[in-house]
């Protein structure tokens, strides 16, 4: 372990000093980067300009290296590694290329910063220098000159100028450039040139000046006609071409007609030829000598001998099989050289020999059509005429008419009129009822007319249309137009087979009849049931009547029905709306009855039982109203019994006729009504009164008192148990009511 410390120790200083030399490299910061322009922003052209780039850097080690780079318009110009603070770059001398703007940029390790813009304004321009390969030249010959900036930089733009008139601009990325200059005629011409920077307007001042001097070359080529410069076809002309005042040979003598070459030699010459009426024009002769060139020119008329032939067509359109005759003339002819008997005739087909003479008559076919042409030939002089086409037309054959798509009443349609055969240009003409109604003319391509109809009013009318093909001289008509016509659906009716309304039984099968009386077949009919938005049934029918039948009707099926109906015009037709009435199965109604009179006969005995209920408690309250007292009361009771009756009116209650009253106890009484001696008389007649009831009118009246009087009896042998020491002392009086017997215990 101690042997290994020392060396630990050394691994540690040196990570500690890696890491300080870091620190060290990145201990410093750019203060400021200054450019400076010397000797100033504006300086003449010609003038030592410097750009001068400072940097200011905080830092804590003695040196460090700089990066440089100098930039115009920033692009890199110049760039330079440096351990000083100031780097310089200079202009000798500076010129309007040099004008710009230019930016410093320092660069520390890792770190870079940029100086201000500087604007360099240089002016003026260098003076260019022209320079000439001769200042001496023969007539003809060319000089190159050469005009150069040494000290400027592109893209220049260079003028030259030939006796103060510029004949040449020239854009160059070089200092110089040159041209060639061609001196027609002898004598001086001063020569300079200037130039621009291609990024200033500016120019510079003009260059020197160099004079060339142009010495004339003695030859003089001369031309000659014979007879004479004025002809007439079909005679031979001469022209000589001579050079004259040049000794020497080395010269190349030419005669030019135009553009075309007659002849060249290498010295004077004669050219002969026979003329027409196209050797009439400017001739030149032509002497050449190294870069010098003369020339000498005549002017050659040639009169026509005869003029061009014309060739006619008589008609000027003919059909096939009609007669044509062609006619070949002239129209003039050089009476002092030839009479009329000395023009030939020649006709021609294809350019092949047709006939002789100056006319030919021929039926038209379409094997005679082609391309005509005649010659005149007179004294070894032939014209052709133009070319004659001819192509006999084809006469129009009869039109069709038909439509063009579908006719329907009461709707626009269109009639299509076309002659199979028959030459380019027709005019068609639709008639209706005979009569002029429109017209078409056809040029091409295509061969037919179409006709815009407004609408017909009835199937029937479309028999009245018929159509006229015309071609120059033939006419031809169609037969009457025969094509289907479609009639819109009239509105449609529903009918049931039976008068409206009618009302059918469940379980039978009803038809629903729908008819139009107009339209063309097939009809499309449709069955709606108001209130639904989906057809029924839907039928295409060939007749004017569709039918629809509803199997086995139920009530579900009640409601109102109608119908609709179109064709092939697309116009839907619909009916007035029918009501479907539907009667219950007679099954249905017989159970309906029984279950009808079931519900009355529980509805009575519920009332019946109802009734019954109700009276009980009013029974009840009668029987409470009886009281029993002994027949002898005694002093010391404080009960006495009274019978009283109260008399109802049966009626009253329940409507029940013949029970005229009935018998009832009467209350308890206080001692004082007791001794009341007039009370006790009247209760003492009472409680021996017997009442004879009406006899009951029914059996059920019957029943009715019977119940009562058992629910009396059974109430008084309860109030009897409830007083026993009553019933031992006194005695209870018998009373009847409504045929009761109460008979005491």
């Amino acid at each position: 372990m101690q042997l290994q410390t020392p060396h630990l120790t050394l691994v540690l200083i040196s990570l500690l000093s890696l890491n300080c030399g870091s620190w060290a490299q990145s201990a410093f910061t750019i203060d400021s980067v200054k450019l400076t322009l010397l000797p100033g922003n504006s300086v003449e052209s010609g003038t030592k300009v410097t750009l001068r780039c400072d940097v200011k850097v905080s830092h804590s080690f003695p040196q460090l290296s700089h990066t440089f780079t100098f930039m115009k318009y920033n692009t890199i110009i110049y760039s330079k590694n440096s351990s000083q603070a100031m780097v310089e770059r200079s202009f000798t001398p500076a010129r309007r290329s040099n004008s710009g703007s230019y930016q410093c940029r320092v660069t520390i390790h890792s770190k870079e910063k940029s100086s201000n813009t500087e604007t360099l304004t240089v002016r003026g321009l260098q003076t260019p220098l022209l320079r000439v390969e001769s200042n001496v030249v023969n007539e003809g010959e060319k000089v190159t000159a050469t005009c150069s900036v040494p000290e400027e930089t592109g893209p220049l733009q260079f003028s030259f100028y030939r006796n103060q008139q510029m004949f040449m601009i020239l854009t160059s990325n070089e200092n110089s450039t040159n041209t060639s200059v061609e001196f027609q005629e002898s004598g001086e011409s001063d020569l300079h040139c200037t130039y621009r920077h291609m990024e200033f307007p500016d120019s510079s001042n003009s260059s020197n000046i160099e004079r060339v001097l142009i010495q004339p070359v003695t030859i003089i080529p001369s031309i000659k006609v014979q007879p004479g410069l004025e002809v007439v076809e079909g005679d031979r002309v001469r022209i000589s071409c001579d050079v004259l005042g040049h000794s020497k040979n080395g010269y190349e003598v030419f005669l030019t007609d135009r553009e075309t070459l007659l002849m060249s030699s290498p010295s004077s010459f004669t050219h002969s030829f026979e003329v027409n009426a196209s050797s009439s024009g400017r001739y030149v002769c032509k002497v050449e000598t190294g870069k010098t060139e003369k020339i000498s020119t005549a002017e050659l008329f040639v009169a026509e001998l005869l003029s061009r032939p014309v060739l006619s067509m008589s008609p000027q359109q003919v059909f096939q099989g009609q007669m044509l005759t062609l006619s070949c003339r002239t129209l003039n002819i050089n009476q002092e050289r030839i009479t009329k008997a000395d023009v030939k005739f020649e006709l021609y087909k294809d350019q092949h020999p047709l006939k002789e003479g100056h006319t030919f008559n021929f039926t038209a076919s379409q094997s005679s059509n082609g391309n005509y042409t005649c010659r005149a030939t007179a004294k070894n002089i032939t014209k052709e005429s133009k070319q004659l086409i001819i192509n006999a037309k084809v006469p129009v054959s009869p039109p069709v008419i038909r439509a063009v798509g579908q006719v329907i009443v009461g709707k626009p349609f269109q009639l299509l009129c076309e002659s199979e055969l028959g030459t380019l240009p027709i005019s068609y003409t639709l008639l209706r009822y005979q009569r002029p109604f429109y017209t078409l003319t056809v040029s091409g391509p295509q061969r037919s007319a179409v006709f815009n109809i407004s609408y017909i009013n009835h199937a029937d009318e479309i028999h009245s249309f018929t159509c006229q093909a015309q071609g120059g001289a033939y006419s031809r008509f169609s037969q009457a137009l025969n094509t289907p016509v479609i009639e819109p659906v009239s509105k449609p009716e529903l009918s049931l087979g039976f008068p409206r309304g009618q009302t059918f039984t469940e379980g039978t099968d009803v038809s629903l009849y729908c008819s139009v009386q107009q339209g063309t077949v097939p009809v499309t009919f449709f069955w709606y049931r108001v209130g639904s938005s989906r057809p029924l049934f839907t039928s295409r029918s060939s007749v004017t009547r569709g039918e629809h039948v509803i199997r086995s009707i139920t009530r579900d099926h009640r409601g109102k029905y109608y119908c609709g109906a179109y064709n092939d015009a697309g116009q839907t037709q619909n009916s007035e709306p029918v009501t479907v009435g539907v009667n219950l199965a007679g099954w249905k109604k017989a159970v309906i009855a029984v279950i009808c009179i079931l519900i009355l006969v529980l509805i009575v005995a519920i009332l019946v039982l109802f009734l019954k209920k109700a009276r009980t408690p009013r029974k009840r309250k009668r029987a409470v109203e009886l009281s029993v007292k002994p027949a002898r009361p005694k002093s010391s009771d404080p009960m006495r019994m009274s019978l009283t009756l109260d008399i109802e009116d049966n009626t009253a209650v329940n409507n029940t006729p013949g029970v005229m009253g009935r018998n009832v106890w009467s209350d308890h009484v206080s001692d004082s009504e007791s001794d009341d001696p007039g009370r006790e008389e009247e209760c003492e007649k009472l409680r021996y009164t017997e009442i004879q009831p009406q006899q009951p009118n029914n059996p059920e009246e019957v029943a009715l008192v019977v119940e009562e009087c058992v629910i009396v009896n059974s109430e008084l042998q309860d109030g009897t148990q409830e007083d026993p020491d009553h019933q031992t002392t006194d005695s209870v009086e018998y009373v009847q009511l409504n045929h009761c017997n109460q008979n005491p215990e």
